[in-house]
């Protein structure tokens, strides 16, 4: 019940992040870290992959929710609350993995340009 909860949360995000992503990093509204306010063009890559991210993971979650719900498992309620962590925090690593990359990336060309 819980996969199926949160994976649903994270789908709707996703698609919420999809269709309107924040464009100023000033808005409260968005994937808001240290990382993805380092640049503007951080931010906006930022909304993009928190969009696809959030998207494919939630789509899974809710995958999996499903089949504990209609294999009959719903006993491990508790095991269910431990594990759920393992997807949210697989989101935030995701996104902020790639945003290292990319700010990196902006880094060393501004390197290369003085």
């Amino acid at each position: 019940m819980i996969f199926s909860f949160v994976g649903m949360l994270m789908t709707v995000l996703g698609v919420i992040y999809l269709i309107f992503p924040s464009k100023k990093r000033e808005n409260k509204y968005g994937y808001r870290t240290q990382r993805a306010r380092y640049t503007d063009a951080s931010f906006k890559y930022a909304q993009k992959i928190a969009a696809k991210v959030l998207l494919l993971i939630g789509i899974i979650t809710w995958l999996i929710g499903f089949l504990i719900k209609s294999s009959g498992m719903t006993q491990f309620f508790i095991l269910e609350i431990f594990l759920i962590a393992i997807p949210i925090i697989s989101v935030f690593y995701q996104i902020e993995r790639r945003l290292e990359l990319f700010n990196d990336e902006f880094d060393r060309e501004i390197g290369k340009n003085e």
